[in-house]
């Protein structure tokens, strides 16, 4: 069978091994390099910076930093990068570009993920069409993270601790006006606060206590005014010893004592009657019953107006009671929001702390670095180097489709041509079996086949050659575009 369909056999499988090498020649050609930097973490680094946040976070941070559209700008400008496609947008070269650089990590052994010990390393692998341009964008890339990170990283400290100063006084002088407000507040409601209701409470009993006795001084001298008015003072004086006179002298300046300022005339005037008395004088009884009962008459008058004043604290302790729960409420307003911004404050203070620490951190050289450990190098061979593999199996693949087409060929064409054919047909051994004798035409027809076959596999050798560039002075032909074409 394959002899007979030798040529269509040979012609299938050429032309299927040209389409095979044309293909593999014609993929684009594109070559990766890759940066490695490693992280430098000493101990002392602060909780609230970027090394706290697991790997896979701050490797998503340090991307989308680099893949911003400032940054991406810079490197195609750097780099002079699409500069034989002036056709491209400002975004489609963006995106080429972002989409021909990955970042990956490199997470060091035994630690947690979620620990900020789990980034050990960060690989940085850029795609051109060409090994130095793909080694030069890795390496711009790298450069970029090593050398721009310390700048970056002070400029947030600096933004942040303005921010924080800034904040932290505002806090401070509103803290201030609110603690005045509740001191104010307090100040004009003292008797109305909740910590003065028991003392309130107290003190009404002390003037409950205090009218009692005043009621009972009070009624003590009106008994002793009636006593002088219903006794008469001609009836009393004359007939009193000198003992007598001085013992009413010492009673009446000791009422006054009680009720009077120590300056007051009157227990001067009484001090001098006292002394007279001790010295051996005498006075007039109705002239001493007179002033007994004037100086009664003051002190009621005195003991009624404190009582006045007891009546008027009572009051007033009543209205401020009747003001505590509001009071307590707008109080308690005023304290909830003065603790709210003593807390806001606090939170800021901390806030502050940690990023001066940073900066003293990074002042000392103990902050997270980065450091380039490998530097790209333009690759030898492009990423798509799977030629032989690839041409193998193009091979195979045209053999078994020229087989398939012989195959079917024959099935269509099922003629008899030997003995042994005859018989599973037939069933029948036949007697007699001749060859087939070949007539000139035939002969004519096999060199034909011959010839056509030879020059089939010349042909097909020089285009072989041709594609894959053995033949000097003819390139291979490489027709499809790259997708980093304009990068190199």
């Amino acid at each position: 069978m394959i002899w007979r369909r030798l040529p269509l056999v040979m012609t299938i499988g050429v032309l299927g091994v040209l389409i095979s090498f044309y293909l593999i020649v014609s993929e684009p050609r594109s070559y990766e390099a890759s940066a490695v930097i490693q992280l430098d973490m000493p101990a002392a680094i602060d909780p609230a910076s970027d090394s706290s946040l697991p790997a896979s976070r701050r490797v998503q941070l340090i991307e989308q930093r680099l893949m911003a559209r400032q940054n991406l700008n810079d490197v195609i400008e750097r780099l002079d990068l699409f500069a034989d496609t002036p056709g491209l947008s400002e975004s489609q070269k963006q995106v080429a570009l972002r989409s021909s650089t990955r970042i990956e990590s490199i997470s060091a052994p035994g630690v947690s993920v979620d620990s900020r010990l789990s980034l050990a390393a960060i690989v940085i692998t850029s795609r051109a069409e060409t090994a130095a341009t793909a080694a030069a964008i890795a390496n711009d890339f790298a450069d970029s993270l090593v050398n721009r990170d310390r700048d970056n990283r002070e400029l947030r400290i600096r933004e942040t601790r303005d921010f924080l100063t800034e904040e932290e006084g505002r806090l401070s002088e509103a803290l201030s006006v609110q603690e005045r407000k509740v001191v104010e507040f307090s100040a004009r409601n003292e008797d109305s606060l909740p910590t003065s209701q028991e003392f309130l409470q107290t003190e009404l009993g002390q003037l409950t206590e205090m009218e009692t006795a005043l009621d009972r001084d009070i009624m003590t001298l009106q008994r002793d005014r009636l006593a002088l008015e219903a006794g008469g003072a001609a009836d009393m004086r004359p007939s009193a010893s000198l003992v007598q006179q001085i013992r009413a002298a010492e009673v009446e300046l000791a009422q006054a004592r009680r009720t009077l300022d120590p300056e007051h005339p009157e227990i001067k005037r009484l001090e001098d009657e006292l002394i007279r008395l001790n010295s051996g004088g005498g006075s007039g009884g109705s002239d001493v019953v007179r002033r007994q009962i004037e100086l009664i008459n003051a002190q009621l008058k005195q003991l009624d107006q404190e009582k006045l004043t007891l009546d008027s604290r009572r009051a007033e302790i009543g209205r401020s009671r009747a003001r505590a729960p509001q009071v307590a409420r707008e109080l308690e307003e005023m304290t909830r929001e003065q603790t709210r911004m003593r807390d806001r404050y606090s939170e800021i203070s901390r806030q502050l702390a940690q990023v001066e620490a940073q900066q003293l951190l990074m002042d000392n050289d103990q902050a997270e670095r980065f450091v380039l450990l490998e530097s790209a190098v333009a690759p030898e061979y492009p990423v798509l180097s799977n030629r032989k593999k690839s041409a193998v199996l193009g091979v195979g693949i045209s053999g078994a489709l020229a087989l398939l087409v012989a195959f079917v060929l024959e099935l269509m064409n099922p003629i008899l041509r030997n003995s042994k054919q005859f018989a599973r047909a037939t069933k029948t051994l036949p007697v007699i079996s001749l060859p087939y004798r070949l007539t000139p035409q035939d002969l004519a027809r096999r060199r034909r086949r011959n010839i056509y076959l030879v020059c089939l596999l010349l042909v097909g050798a020089l285009v072989a050659m041709w594609l894959v560039g053995m033949i000097p002075g003819m390139p291979s032909p490489g027709v499809v575009a790259a997708p980093t074409d304009g990068m190199g």
